[in-house]
């Protein structure tokens, strides 16, 4: 034998065998991509069916009703046969239109709820105006959500505005809406120019939520026929709307504010600008506020704020009011040390509660429960009153004249309409009361 002639002793021969493993190896990773592509795009399928259905599973839905809705009737009979001509025309048909009436009526409502159930019901505005004792003007601009595909038409509805905690319910409004097509987001808009008040207990503790927090719920609800198409079906809307509150009118301040000497004739000696916050999504119309100046639980005067008209957002209101300059002389040492770490500030604190809200020359009393019970404090810089009034003695003299501020004119003129130990008192107490603040401010 020729072992040269044998392929199994030729260089190479066993080349194949010597690349056996690389191969498979190879063969096996690649077949292991392929299968966690796969994977891959099973799962992504996945996620974009899941954001498929959630989108338009109301039009599948509104698909499943109509065929069940045609061919119900047909499958119900083909169950019963047909014995007779005769009984083709009684009772069998009789029996499977029944069926399938039932079925398609039992199913109906059960889709009409959901779809409500899901309806996304939003509040943009909304308006109480000519406050009455017992009624008002109610503007109200809400959208509601039906889902993508779908068109209902709704029969007119009474909205019963109520609150959830009380059982059994007893609705303060009720706000009634006409008839509306309903497709995707639609915006609606009712203004009742006349809504009355049915249950003024619940309607203050409702204002009453809506003032003192910083959010509250309006729960609402009411039934209606709604039409898909040529089908109907009774609607019921029972929704819990959560709102922004006022959260007790916080961040109210005083703007400007200066004292008018001498005081006017109806007795004003203080004139301003304050900032009421609202930071809710009501309008409300007040009329004609007066509150009560507090300092030190103290009342030292009262503040009148005219054709308040409490918009969302800050509202600037002017301000004039009656200090009772004697109450605030003889008490200045207790109202200038408390609370210290504001005059130590250079500020003033004052609070401010409710007296009366007239409206049309009209005490609304259910805005007195409320604004009677609030108290808001703000802080006033003394610097900023004391130049305000000194501005205003100057434009009252007419010595700004750019000349200096002639200080002994000032004095002779306020001489003239104040009593003479009065304004020694006042700027003696005034003065030893401030001196702390002020020898602060130098030191800084």
């Amino acid at each position: 034998m020729n072992p040269k002639s044998d392929q199994s002793y030729s260089i190479g021969a066993n080349s194949d065998l010597l690349t056996f493993g690389t191969k498979s190896l190879s063969e096996k990773q690649t077949k292991l991509e392929a299968d966690h592509d796969a994977v891959d795009r099973v799962r992504s399928a996945q996620v974009r069916f899941q954001k498929y259905w959630r989108r338009f599973w109301s039009c599948y839905l509104v698909g499943i009703v109509i065929f069940l809705a045609i061919f119900l009737p047909v499958f119900s009979l083909s169950t019963f046969g047909i014995k007779s001509q005769s009984e083709k025309q009684t009772k069998p048909k009789a029996d499977h239109d029944g069926v399938g009436r039932v079925s398609f009526l039992a199913i109906i409502p059960a889709i009409a709820r959901r779809i409500v159930d899901n309806t996304t019901l939003h509040v943009y505005s909304a308006q109480i105006l000519s406050p009455n004792a017992d009624q008002f003007t109610f503007i109200l601009h809400i959208s509601l959500d039906v889902p993508r595909g779908l068109r209902i038409r709704t029969d007119p509805l009474n909205l019963s505005l109520f609150n959830r905690d009380v059982t059994p319910m007893e609705p303060y409004l009720t706000v009634a809406l006409p008839g509306y097509s309903l497709r995707g987001k639609t915006e609606l808009s009712i203004t009742r120019n006349v809504t009355d008040i049915l249950n003024m207990k619940q309607f203050v503790n409702t204002l009453a939520s809506a003032v003192y927090n910083k959010s509250f719920t309006i729960s609402a609800k009411g039934s209606t026929i709604g039409h898909l198409g040529a089908l109907k079906t009774p609607l019921i809307v029972d929704k819990d709307i959560e709102l922004k509150g006022l959260n007790k009118l916080s961040g109210f301040s005083i703007d400007s504010a200066r004292l008018i000497i001498p005081k006017e004739a109806d007795g004003t000696n203080l004139v301003g600008v304050v900032i009421l916050p609202n930071y809710s999504v009501f309008t409300f119309a007040l009329g004609k506020v007066t509150l009560n100046l507090q300092s030190s639980d103290m009342v030292i005067g009262q503040a009148t704020l005219e054709n308040v008209v409490l918009k969302p957002g800050n509202n600037s209101v002017s301000l004039r009011g009656q200090l009772d300059m004697d109450t605030v002389i003889d008490n200045l040492p207790v109202i200038l040390s408390t609370p210290k770490s504001a005059l130590m500030d250079g500020e003033l604190e004052l609070n401010a509660s409710g007296n009366s809200t007239i409206y049309d020359g009209k005490h609304i009393a259910y805005y007195e429960k409320l604004l009677n019970n609030l108290t808001i404090t703000t802080k006033v810089p003394i610097l900023m009153i004391l130049l305000d009034t000194v501005r205003g003695l100057l434009d009252t003299t007419g010595l700004g004249d750019g000349n200096g501020i002639n200080i002994t004119t000032i004095m002779g003129d306020m001489s003239k309409v104040m009593d003479t130990a009065l304004a020694a008192r006042s700027l003696k107490f005034f003065m030893d009361g401030c001196d702390p603040v002020i020898s602060t401010n130098l030191k800084n």
